[in-house]
C-alpha cells in the first residue's frame, strides 16, 4: 500500500476530489462559540517495546441554557498485551479553561491541546497515567457522510476526521514510560443538542491494512426504535465513499453490565458492509474499558479494538477504538 506522504495542508491546497464539503478543516478547528457542543477527539495505536498501546484524549465544551458552560476532559490509555487499562473523565466550570476561538490552544488542569493543522501538541494526564504526544497530520481529511454535515436524532452534525497523523512521543503507565512512534486520528465535531439524547449510538475509527480509514456511524433512535447505521470510507488516493453498513445490533454480542454505571455494553461486533463484501470482527481488548464522569448522563463506553476479517473479498487486519454513548440499559 502506497501511502501518500504530502502533508494534510499540502492536500487540502489541491483542487477537490469530490463535492464541495460544508467544513473547512482549518478555520472549523477553533472553538466554535455558536455551537453549544464543541468536541476535539484523539486516539492512537502503538507498538512499542513489544507492547500494544492505546491512548484517547477527548476534550468537549457543552454550554447548556440556563447553566454555567461545562468543560469535559477525558483520557483514558490501555495496553492490549498486558490487558491494562485506566481512564479519568473529568468536569471544569469553562470559566477556568484556558481557550481561544481565534486559535487551536485549549488547557485544562489535567490536559490541554494546541498548535495548528500543521503539528499539533496534545498532553493529558490522571493518577496512574501520562500522555504527551505531536501529531503532525499527513494525507486527507475524511468528511463524514461526504460533505462533513449529517442528521442524527434531533441534531445537525459537522465532523471531520484526520486519520492519520504522524505522531511521537511518550505513554505513560504507573511507573514506566514508553517512546511511542505511530499514527493517531483526530476527529472535530460540533452540534447544537440537548442534554438528554433520543437514542443511543455507537462509533468506531476503523483503520485497515490497505490503507482504508473507515469512520462507522449507528445510531437508535428510542422513540421509535428505528436502526441507522451507515459508514465514510477514505481511500488512500483521497477519495472518499458513503456506504449503508448492516445495523449493528445484528451483529453484536458479549454484553457486559458494568457495576460502575448500570450500562449494558456489547463488546463483540460483526460489522457487515454489503456493498465492499466486507465482515469485519470487532472485538474490543480488553472488554472494561468505561469512562466514569462525575454527572451520570455522561459515561460512556471507549474501547480500543482489533480488527479482522474480510473486505472486497479479501483477508484484512486492523484497528480501532469503539465509542457507545446514551442509555445503553
Amino acid at each position: 500500500m502506497k501511502k501518500n506522504q504530502k502533508t494534510l495542508l499540502e492536500n487540502l491546497g489541491e483542487n477537490g476530489k469530490g463535492i464541495v464539503p460544508f467544513v473547512k478543516p482549518v478555520e472549523d478547528l477553533y472553538w466554535k462559540k455558536d455551537f453549544n457542543n464543541n468536541s476535539w477527539f484523539v486516539i492512537g495505536h502503538f507498538e512499542a517495546e513489544e507492547h500494544k498501546l492505546n491512548f484517547l484524549v477527548h476534550l468537549m465544551i457543552l454550554d447548556m441554557k440556563d447553566q454555567q458552560p461545562i468543560f469535559n476532559s477525558m483520557l483514558s490509555i490501555t495496553n492490549e498485551t498486558t490487558g491494562w487499562y485506566s481512564g479519568e473523565y473529568k468536569l471544569f466550570p469553562l470559566s477556568d479553561i484556558e481557550i481561544s476561538d481565534k486559535e487551536f490552544n485549549m488547557k485544562a488542569l489535567n490536559a490541554s491541546m494546541s498548535g495548528s493543522l500543521d503539528r499539533m501538541h496534545i498532553q493529558a494526564t490522571m493518577p496512574n497515567g501520562k500522555v504527551d504526544v505531536m501529531l503532525s497530520p499527513v494525507g486527507y481529511p475524511l468528511y463524514n457522510g461526504g460533505t462533513g454535515y449529517f442528521p442524527m436524532f434531533d441534531m445537525n452534525i459537522y465532523q471531520y476526521s484526520l486519520p492519520t497523523l504522524d505522531t511521537i512521543g511518550t505513554i505513560t503507565i504507573e511507573d514506566k514510560t514508553y517512546e511511542i512512534n505511530g499514527t493517531s486520528w483526530f476527529d472535530r465535531q460540533w452540534q447544537k443538542q440537548t442534554i438528554n439524547l433520543a437514542g443511543h449510538w455507537s462509533w468506531m475509527d476503523i483503520n485497515l491494512d490497505n490503507g482504508d480509514k473507515i469512520s462507522l456511524w449507528d445510531t437508535v433512535d428510542h422513540s421509535n426504535g428505528n436502526e441507522n447505521a451507515w459508514a465514510t470510507i477514505l481511500h488512500p488516493d483521497g477519495s472518499q465513499s458513503v456506504v449503508s453498513v448492516e445495523p449493528l445490533s445484528v451483529g453484536e454480542s458479549n454484553y457486559w453490565l458494568s457495576t460502575k454505571s448500570g450500562q449494558r455494553y456489547p463488546t463483540h461486533w460483526i460489522v457487515k458492509i454489503p456493498s465492499l463484501d466486507a465482515c469485519l470482527e470487532v472485538t474490543p481488548v480488553p472488554r472494561e474499558q468505561e469512562l466514569i464522569a462525575e454527572l451520570e448522563i455522561f459515561n460512556k463506553y471507549e474501547g480500543a479494538s482489533t480488527v479482522k476479517g474480510t473486505y472486497k473479498g479479501k483477508e484484512t487486519t486492523g484497528y480501532c477504538y469503539v465509542e457507545l454513548v446514551g442509555s445503553w440499559k
